[in-house]
């Protein structure tokens, strides 16, 4: 790639002049990591502009005039693509930034962004190569992601931050029906979640914490009022609670000055939030943190003792804005890490506490860190979770003096700022343009299908006039949510996915055209798949779900599924699944799921049988068992269009 280092390289913007651009979204996309291919959707003509950003080496691909129908995207990729990013900069484009590992470049030459429809655009990369000794090559830094504690396969709902417990719920409440009952006798803290809906995996569950002074989290039995509670190591141990606004759960925190008992023993919480208008933010709670003032605050508590360590006296940013710097009053020791799920750089600093009058930076509103989280994590150890501004990302940590540490705050070309175009990227570094590569003139749009699906023998469906309906297919789950776990191991996404992609191809072979929420296993938000349904005019909502009792109802098993307003494409799908599949009833039911309640279409959400039941989980991981179910489906659907 240093052949490249003499060009004058300038943005490229590609005019295909006979496909005029047209308001329209972003609706599906799906990367394949073993063909290193990203292939994206638009509801309406888009003409996409590339280029290559290097240090780290970034594909960042525009679509002028579309906007993202759905919440912003980022995602790891695998292979040596670190991750997918996708948004909206200015509110008139959307942007798909791919990512290369550290220290990893492609030839800009060979990297393809090709049209198959003017709404279907692939995005092919070569293998990816390490950058050749020499280069100007972003420094390589350990960006892996260590779970703060191992919670049993199947908690995946239950998630421990930075801060305390986050709790996955189907619904929430309301906070002012939320209430906290200590019981200092039982040494438990239980929570009344008025209004609010557990999921089925987690009913009857109790789940090992062993964090912030919590041994265990136990959840009422299904058909109970909802309400969870925690099993404390030691009386005294005092929580707060509230709902999350966004991310659909219920944040748990342990109350400043509280003792809390971990891994390493007892401590107070001694711990400074600095950030622009708001508290300390719990990773997990997605933004949804209570605004306070923007003044730093440190707990007053009693002081940590310990022989040997170093003092963490202040953190400042240089007059440049270039770097971070924690200050001690001897040589530290630190270790970071980027936390992909967060975006925050988490900085642990060994054999370390934090002074009584500690001093953090004045953040600016403009500046290159948005929020600052400092505490005492252990009684030897302080964990400083950064978030970069608008603008920035992170560069090395290294140590800069015997008592000094830095973090290097680097402007990102991909970003947006104040003065800039729409679809004009910051020119920062070297930018190669990459060729854009137009559709067939004959092509026509067409919706997302699966690039690869085993073949169905013919079956004997209604057919609807061709393309004149258009069904949206919503598989339940995928990526970082694997949704219920049943048993062996089987997860609720793994085998959604191909029932999803039966029922699409039916319904395609009898002339409905069909829109998938994803095409493989990668999450979309429970907004996300509603905005898209919403935005692309779909005739019908149909979500495929598998079911879950727990792991000690082995013995449940059956077929159920849900509406919200009218129930006929229930009943009509209900009517076709019981007559023609080997599977117990139970029944149709109303409900208030997200997603029925929030689609403007007829919809319905089905439960194909429960991967924790012996009777089911064997059948739905049997392809024979999952086409039968489909087909099914798919009848259901088609019966309901010609009534329509």
């Amino acid at each position: 790639m240093s052949r490249l280092s003499g060009f004058v390289l300038t943005f490229l913007s590609v005019l295909l002049t006979s496909l005029p651009a047209m308001a329209g979204q972003l609706v599906n996309w799906n990367f394949n990591a073993s063909q290193n291919r990203l292939t994206f959707y638009t509801n309406a003509r888009v003409q996409p502009t590339a280029q290559l950003i290097p240090n780290p080496t970034r594909i960042v691909v525009d679509l002028p005039g579309t906007t993202l129908s759905g919440p912003t995207v980022r995602q790891g990729g695998g292979g040596k693509v670190k991750e997918i990013r996708i948004g909206s900069p200015d509110g008139l484009t959307t942007r798909v930034v791919i990512e290369l590992d550290a220290g990893y470049t492609v030839d800009p030459q060979k990297v393809k962004v090709r049209g198959i429809t003017p709404t279907q655009w692939v995005v092919e990369l070569p293998t990816p190569e390490l950058v050749p000794a020499g280069t100007n090559a972003a420094p390589s830094q350990n960006n892996s992601v260590s779970p703060r504690s191992a919670l049993p396969t199947g908690s995946q709902d239950v998630q421990v931050t930075a801060s305390g417990l986050f709790v996955r719920l189907d619904k929430n409440g309301s906070n002012n029906q939320l209430k906290i009952k200590p019981n200092s006798r039982k040494k438990t803290v239980e929570f009344e979640l008025g209004g609010a809906v557990l999921p089925q995996g987690l009913a009857g569950q109790s789940l090992p914490i062993n964090q912030f002074g919590v041994n265990e989290i136990q959840f009422s039995e299904p058909g109970t009022d909802p309400r969870l509670s925690l099993v404390l190591g030691e009386a005294g141990v005092s929580w707060n609670a509230h709902y999350s606004r966004i991310g659909g759960g219920i944040v748990l925190l342990p109350k400043q000055g509280s003792r809390s008992q971990g891994s390493t023993g007892t401590l107070r919480s001694e711990s400074a939030s600095i950030g622009m208008g708001s508290s300390q933010v719990d990773e997990a709670s997605q933004g949804s943190a209570t605004l306070t003032s923007s003044t730093t605050t440190v707990a007053q508590s009693q002081r940590l003792s310990g022989r040997n360590l170093a003092t963490i006296t202040a953190i400042d940013i240089t007059r440049d804005d270039s770097q971070l710097l924690i200050r001690g009053d001897r040589p530290i020791t630190a270790r970071g890490t980027l936390n992909r799920l967060t975006g925050n750089y988490e900085i642990r600093l060994d054999r370390a506490q934090l002074a009584q009058q500690f001093q953090g930076p004045k953040l600016d509103s403009n500046g290159p860190i948005y929020q600052l989280n400092i505490r005492q994590e252990t009684p030897e150890t302080v964990l400083v979770i950064v978030q970069a501004g608008s603008g920035r990302r992170f560069g090395r940590l290294f140590r800069s003096g015997g008592t000094l540490y830095a973090l290097e705050l680097i402007p990102d070309a991909t970003a947006i700022r104040p003065g800039s175009r729409p679809g004009q990227p910051i020119q920062t570094g070297d930018q190669i343009p990459i060729a854009i590569i137009p559709p067939p003139p004959v092509s026509q749009p067409s919706f997302p299908s699966n690039i690869t699906r085993p073949s169905l023998p013919p079956a004997n469906l209604p057919r609807v006039p061709q393309g004149s309906r258009l069904v949206f297919i919503d598989p339940g789950h995928g990526g970082k949510d694997p949704g219920a776990i049943g048993l062996g191991g089987v997860q609720e996404k793994d085998v959604i996915m191909p029932i999803s992609q039966y029922v699409t191809q039916y319904l395609e072979q009898q002339g409905v055209r069909v829109l998938m929420a994803r095409t493989s296993d990668y999450f979309v938000s429970l907004q996300g798949r509603t905005d898209m349904a919403n935005r692309a005019g779909a005739d019908l909502f149909v979500s495929i779900h598998a079911n879950s009792m727990g792991q000690g109802r082995p013995d449940v098993s059956g077929f159920e599924i849900y509406y919200f307003g009218n129930p006929g494409l229930s009943q009509a799908i209900h009517r076709n699944v019981i007559r023609s599949v080997d599977v117990k009833d139970r029944g149709i039911r109303k409900a208030r799921f997200y997603v029925l309640r929030n689609s403007r279409m007829p919809s319905t959400l089905i439960e194909t049988g429960f991967v924790t039941g012996y009777e089911d989980n064997a059948k739905l991981t049997n392809p024979a068992y999952q086409q039968q179910m489909a087909q099914a489906i798919a009848r259901g659907i088609l019966e309901y269009l010609q009534q329509r």
